[in-house]
């Protein structure tokens, strides 16, 4: 099952990779310039401000240990409904704690940030112990209660859900 979530955190990563790739040769003033709502690089602080605040429920919530719930077939049914959403390019707010992210960083600033986060993920991901990776660890704003198997695609599919915002903007923009 570990091995699963790593493949997972892979993808993730080259995914994370390949929009800091197209983003590279985008001039900085048009990365921080707002299109009909947050400029591509709030986007991105965004992403990694979900992905830090939930990597700090998990460490929270793993010390309840054997008490955490196992997952089961309403949580899986949760997960896959999420899913769908964030698919389908539909819009929504962002839960208030991550609404407004600042967009005066730079792509680099971002990106080592960004990358912090993956490795102290990657870290807890290391140190969890097998035995809990059926419980519940994770609280999604919209699927509820997943396990970190769950939490990892939840950060993919809300990734991928905003390269379609990035693109968006992109546009918007004439980039």
């Amino acid at each position: 099952m570990k091995k699963s979530i790593e493949n997972r955190l892979s993808l993730l990563k080259k995914e994370t990779d390949e929009i800091f790739d197209d983003l590279a040769s985008i001039n900085e003033g048009l990365l921080t310039k707002n299109g009909k709502g947050w400029s591509i690089i709030q986007v991105l602080k965004h992403l990694n401000m979900a992905e830090s605040l939930s990597l700090s429920y998990m460490k929270k919530k793993m010390q309840a240990g054997e008490r955490m719930k196992k997952i089961n077939w309403v949580n899986n049914a949760r997960m896959w409904v999420t899913c769908g959403f964030l698919e389908s390019g539909l819009r929504w707010k962002a839960p208030s704690y991550i609404a407004n992210p600042k967009g005066d960083y730079s792509l680099s600033e971002v990106k080592s940030e960004w990358e912090l986060t993956r490795t102290k993920i990657q870290d807890y991901i290391n140190d969890y112990p097998d035995e809990w990776l059926d419980r519940a660890v994770y609280k999604h704003p919209m699927a509820g209660r997943l396990s970190l198997l769950q939490a990892i695609d939840s950060f993919i599919y809300h990734q991928r859900h905003h390269v379609h915002q990035i693109n968006r903007i992109k546009k918007e923009l004439n980039i």
